[in-house]
């Protein structure tokens, strides 16, 4: 019997299979959307409206057949608006976590190797020989170049292999 090694995968591999599983995720909240809203003190106003209001109305509404004609909205979408909020806000709270735990991951795992490629780099400054310093001379103008233009601007961003997670925005409309 032939015994097939694993293949490790890569982290490219890794990343799209991170980014497949969070697509998923997005594919499973009903109306999923980026936000788009021109005016997001609109938004900031809906959010701060108690779930108790909602349902307080809700009430109110099935209680008097004149709000009922006149209402705009019904007791059936306030208590499902109350339900979907209160059912994902603990998803959203746990996706800025693990945002911010991928932000910290990425930073921990270049921190330590930054750290020490620059200490390769100036001690490969600092060799004196003459045999070596010719061999460097190419390779040290060249980190060097590298390092003043991240300094100077941000990297260009180079196309994802991975398709981006986010759709682009529509652009804003004039006021």
């Amino acid at each position: 019997m032939t015994t097939i090694p694993e293949v490790p995968l890569t982290h490219t591999e890794r990343a799209r299979l991170a980014l497949e599983h969070i697509r998923g995720i997005k594919e499973l909240i009903e109306g999923f959307t980026f936000d788009t809203e021109p005016d997001l003190r609109s938004l900031n106003t809906a959010k701060s409206v108690p779930d108790a209001f909602l349902e307080e109305l809700a009430v109110a509404i099935e209680a008097s057949e004149p709000l009922a004609n006149a209402s705009q909205v019904q007791p059936p979408e306030l208590r499902d608006t109350v339900s979907f909020s209160t059912a994902f806000r603990p998803v959203d709270i746990e996706m800025g976590i693990v945002h911010r735990a991928m932000k910290g991951t990425i930073a921990k795992k270049r921190a330590g190797v930054c750290r020490r490629a620059l200490q390769s780099y100036h001690l490969a400054k600092g060799f004196g020989r003459k045999t070596d310093r010719p061999l460097l001379m190419v390779h040290l103008d060249a980190m060097k170049n590298a390092l003043r233009k991240s300094r100077s601007k941000p990297a260009p961003v180079e196309p994802d292999p991975l398709e981006p997670i986010l759709e682009p925005l529509p652009p804003k409309k004039a006021a």
